[in-house]
């Protein structure tokens, strides 16, 4: 890791312990519009664009149901919970942030959500000015899994694969990092690693502290 220059975060449930609020906000959406919607089906699309998960729940209910105009009522939703909640950071995020300031390693976001969400997010919780650069779900063609959002962020930072690394919480997002031939480590959240996850994971933490003791040595 001597040669690392640049460090890409996920956002929700990585940075943020945010994706318990999101499935909150798409189960009461559901019950509203008269449909179940269980956990399962929430890690499904756990770290996906908003087009991605339409297309999952397309697969699920049908083309035709009326979950599929969910979307609009789930943001007004999970709105209303980080008023009135606000946004829980991770454990050890000021940890891994003053370890990257202390090596003077660039650092970016590459998120599913939409740049002003990220935006939002990073200054309500005061770590706003501690990322070079941010990348949205929406400014790029294809989603995760796929790997555009991370091909993206590489290039604005003017970085080749082997001097970065990836963190997520998700399948979906190890897919896109290993996708787009970087190493990533995987700090769970939601979803327990699988033998997949496993073997495709450079490493696994259980937090982000524990990331920032693994680049200091």
């Amino acid at each position: 890791m001597n040669q690392l220059e640049l460090v890409i975060f996920d956002m929700d449930g990585l940075l943020f312990d945010t994706e318990r609020l999101h499935f909150r906000a798409f189960q009461q959406t559901a019950e509203k519009l008269g449909f179940e919607f269980t956990f399962d089906t929430y890690l499904k699309v756990v770290g996906m664009t908003d087009e991605k998960g339409r297309e999952i729940l397309r697969e699920i209910y049908g083309k035709d149901s009326a979950i599929m105009n969910s979307f609009d009522l789930y943001h007004e939703e999970i709105e209303r919970i980080i008023e009135k909640e606000g946004i829980p950071v991770k454990p050890g995020v000021k940890k891994l942030l003053d370890i990257l300031d202390e090596k003077q390693i660039r650092r970016c976001i590459a998120s599913s959500s939409a740049p002003e969400v990220i935006e939002r997010n990073t200054k309500l919780t005061g770590i706003h000015d501690r990322f070079e650069f941010y990348v949205g779900g929406t400014e790029v063609k294809h989603g995760k899994p796929a790997p555009d959002i991370f091909l993206e962020a590489m290039k604005r930072a003017d970085v080749q694969p082997e001097k970065a690394i990836v963190l997520e919480d998700s399948y979906h997002g190890l897919q896109a990092a290993v996708r787009a031939g970087l190493r990533c480590i995987v700090i769970p959240d939601l979803i327990q690693p699988n033998e997949e996850m496993q073997k495709n994971a450079f490493r696994i933490f259980n937090d982000l502290g524990k990331v920032a003791d693994f680049l200091q040595n």
